[in-house]
């Protein structure tokens, strides 16, 4: 098999005796992850991984979007997963400004080109929300 420059790489390294905690490395850095029955593994599941590389992903592309127009104050984005059917990621983005409609209409679009949510799309639904002071933008 012939590899390309990856990308991304991850190593799973899963020892014996650790029940379901896998040490992972992504690049430089470590973590455990776990698939806990009970709900207190030992780190975040798959899953919670898969949404928080959506959400961070998102994150800063908003953040890169948004800054062209000078500084946008704090962005938070929050990723559910919901089971379905259909399996749905459920976006949403809270600004600390109100953007005119179009701005937030060009952040959704800008949101759907990130490079974490064109991997997923083929899986998953993802719907996005734009807000400010917990009122939905679009």
């Amino acid at each position: 098999m012939t590899m390309q420059m990856p990308m991304a790489s991850a190593d799973a390294r899963l020892a014996t005796g650790a029940g379901r905690a896998v040490d992972v490395r992504l690049g430089p850095h470590a973590v455990t992850v776990d698939h806990a029955e009970n709900g207190d593994g030992a780190g975040p599941s798959p899953l919670e991984l898969m949404t928080g590389a959506l959400a961070a992903c998102s994150a800063m592309s908003a953040r890169s979007h948004l800054e062209r127009d000078g500084e946008p104050g704090d962005i938070e984005v929050t990723v559910t997963l919901d089971a379905g059917p259909p399996t749905l990621l459920y976006r949403r983005v809270l600004l600390a400004f109100r953007p005119d409609p179009a701005d937030a209409h060009r952040l959704a679009e800008a949101l759907e080109r990130t490079e974490v949510t064109m991997m997923l799309r083929p899986a998953f639904a993802i719907r996005t929300q734009i807000e400010h002071a917990g009122e939905p933008l679009i």
